[in-house]
């Protein structure tokens, strides 16, 4: 009798358990939801992201891009006036600037005076893209998403050579 109720429940849980999924297999099924790549870089970069008066960022918006990039090993500094960013080009050297491009104007008047120049990556809003493209190949939408600026800066930095 024991060997027909073992057999018979080694037969339920085997038909039971053909639904049953490995921990991870769900969410290698959904494209990896859960899948985490901390980005940390391989070319530091001194970054410094302008928010001019034209542009209108959320503070948190511009913190929150300000820590990941931080995170993700670059040293960052935020002006946010055209005084500011004078004076913050004077002090030290930037490899990269994050800027939206209607404050490109007074951006390049004032990197024109610097050497070696940084590089620009123009933040592009709707109806920008085709005149700002041409004159930046860097520039990036405004939806872009962190990952995209990461790797845009990586791929400059790169090609600096540091």
């Amino acid at each position: 009798m024991s060997k027909l109720t073992t057999t018979a429940l080694l037969l339920i849980v085997a038909i039971s358990a053909s639904d049953a999924q490995a921990c991870g297999e769900v969410m290698y099924r959904m494209g990896g939801a859960l899948r985490y790549h901390a980005f940390i870089t391989r070319h530091p970069a001194q970054i410094l992201m302008y928010n001019g008066p034209s542009t209108q960022r959320e503070p948190a918006e511009t913190q929150a891009f300000h820590h990941n990039l931080e995170k993700a090993g670059h040293k960052v500094t935020v002006i946010d006036s055209p005084q500011g960013l004078a004076k913050a080009l004077a002090a030290q050297q930037y490899d990269v600037i994050i800027a939206y491009a209607t404050d490109l104007s007074e951006i390049d008047a004032q990197i024109a005076k610097i050497a070696p120049e940084p590089s620009l990556i123009p933040v592009l809003r709707r109806g920008d893209e085709r005149s700002v493209r041409e004159h930046y190949p860097l520039a990036l939408n405004e939806d872009a998403n962190l990952n995209q600026f990461l790797k845009t800066i990586e791929q400059t930095m790169k090609a600096r050579g540091t």
